[in-house]
């Protein structure tokens, strides 16, 4: 289970948004606490122009990353923005991080779809985890005061620590294009 701190950091603007977790199995199935290689990879708490989702709206958002050789259906599993109340959100079946892919989860309090969840983000900082099914914790990161459009990532992608980027990359790889921000 890893707890990942994010303090506040400055960050540009970003073309693309993704997403991604950890645990320790990275070919587990998803059911229960097997599933071990899902990481929390990219956050964003204050989206105003960043990266749109599928209706054009700027919302906050959470990047998982599957590092494993398999799909991950996320049916069951359960996100929250306060670990004292881990079931805040119940994911659908058919929510899936593709195998050494990402996958968006947008944080907008808005019924738009099974990858949009019923919480915002606090630009003040808080904290996101995710749970399998069991109620196993997954991952979780704390972050400090978000600056506007500036994502907190892994770098380097997957595995690294968090820090802030050139240019956030919902839904793809943090390589160069979200390097480091000396």
């Amino acid at each position: 289970m890893n707890q990942r701190i994010w303090l506040g950091a400055a960050c540009a603007a970003c073309a693309a948004c993704g997403s991604s977790s950890s645990a320790a199995d990275p070919d587990a199935a998803a059911d229960g606490a097997a599933v071990t290689g899902l990481i929390i990879n990219e956050v964003m708490a204050s989206n105003t122009s960043a990266c749109a989702d599928p209706f054009g709206e700027f919302d906050d958002w959470v990047e998982l990353y599957n590092p494993g050789a398999s799909d991950i259906d996320l049916g069951g599993f359960t996100v929250t923005d306060d670990t004292t109340q881990p079931t805040k959100a119940t994911l659908s079946a058919g929510v899936i991080v593709p195998a050494h892919g990402w996958k968006v989860l947008w944080c907008d309090d808005q019924v738009q779809g099974t990858d949009h969840l019923p919480f915002k983000l606090s630009a003040d900082g808080e904290q996101f985890a995710i749970y399998a099914a069991d109620g196993t914790l997954i991952d979780s990161v704390t972050f400090g005061a978000a600056t506007t459009d500036v994502a907190f990532a892994r770098l380097p992608d997957g595995t690294g620590e968090f820090a802030s980027c050139a240019h956030a990359t919902c839904g793809a790889a943090n390589g160069a294009t979200c390097a480091a921000v000396p």
